[in-house]
């Protein structure tokens, strides 16, 4: 992801929110990092912009599904 962001080339983003659902977002860039003193779960976090629409987003990384079609194996 941090390669693609780099290329400038927008990867499509599995995840599932706290609540239990999945949100998929099809065209992501990674953003700035949020620092741990304004968000004390920011290590567990990362930060995207979602490019269809330019809205920012945040999700857990241990709730992350899959990038670009690919399955992540924790």
């Amino acid at each position: 992801m941090h390669r693609l962001t780099e290329l400038n080339t927008p990867f499509k983003l599995s995840y599932r929110r706290v609540n239990g659902t999945i949100r998929i977002v099809p065209s992501a860039l990674l953003r700035k990092q949020t620092p741990k003193h304004k968000d004390a779960m920011a290590p567990y976090k990362f930060n995207y912009i979602d490019q269809q629409n330019d809205q920012l987003g945040t999700a857990y990384i241990p709730l992350l599904i899959a990038v670009n079609d690919k399955q992540i194996q924790i």
